[in-house]
């Protein structure tokens, strides 16, 4: 069950936040730092695991996370500011691949010429469990052909993309938490959904969607999927699309 007073008092904090980043442009510390190019492949090559725990902190930019990794995780950064480029670290236990991707310094940047850009790839082959948590950012997460064993997404303030629309083999939950911007989130038709969703300020918009009340949506496969996602969404400031695959 979703805490709705916690929920509604943590998304007044956010649009507290949201209208100090618009009101105080340029109060930001960063700008003290040195910005050099800082740019480099990202990768975490392949061994005997046989699932990953993949957490993923991005504080400010553009983030792109998608599939079709060669290794376990590949991927891009390019910022400009080189306290941003991230830390990674991956180790093993007991078949279990952990890895960590932290921005080294968090927080928002509101100054126009630094620039924080990741392209991650993660891998197809094995099961995924994905958290990934954003500051100020706009963000896609192209998730088609990840073998997600669950996901977990809690956006800060910006626009955030995230597709779903895949064939699905197994069922898994997520969590997707939404802070001030849109969102436009896009699911399969053929594979079961349960939609629980809570809203502060913001408002959801369903298409192709049954209301079972109370904020409850499904899809005309849920009743005869034997896959099935079961999704709880946390919308805060700003408007959320729920696109079923045509």
């Amino acid at each position: 069950m979703i805490d709705k007073r916690g929920a509604g008092m943590r998304k007044l904090v956010i649009l507290i936040v949201a209208a100090g980043l618009i009101g105080i442009v340029g109060f930001w510390g960063y700008g003290l730092l040195k910005s050099d190019k800082v740019s480099g492949d990202l990768s975490i090559e392949k061994d005997h695991a046989k699932s990953l725990d993949v957490d993923i902190q991005f504080g400010a930019g553009n983030l792109l996370i998608e599939g079709g990794a060669e290794e376990w995780v590949d991927g891009f950064i390019d910022t400009n500011v080189k306290k941003w480029y991230p830390n990674v670290t991956y180790k093993n236990k007991r078949k279990t691949g952990y890895v960590e991707i932290h921005q080294k310094t968090k927080g928002f940047s509101v100054l126009r010429k630094n620039r924080n850009d990741w392209n991650l790839q993660l891998t197809n082959e094995i099961p995924v469990n994905l958290n990934v948590e954003m500051g100020v950012s706009d963000a896609e997460l192209n998730l088609i052909g990840i073998r997600l064993s669950h996901l977990s997404v809690d956006a800060g303030v910006g626009d955030t993309t995230i597709n779903l629309q895949d064939d699905w083999q197994d069922s898994f939950d997520a969590e997707i938490d939404l802070g001030v911007g849109d969102a436009k989130i896009l699911l399969p038709k053929d594979t079961g959904v349960k939609i629980s969703a809570s809203k502060g300020i913001g408002s959801i918009k369903t298409d192709g969607f049954i209301s079972k009340g109370k904020g409850v949506y499904v899809n005309e496969a849920y009743d005869q999927s034997d896959i099935r996602i079961n999704l709880k969404i946390d919308v805060g400031v700003g408007d959320v699309k729920l696109l079923l695959a045509k």
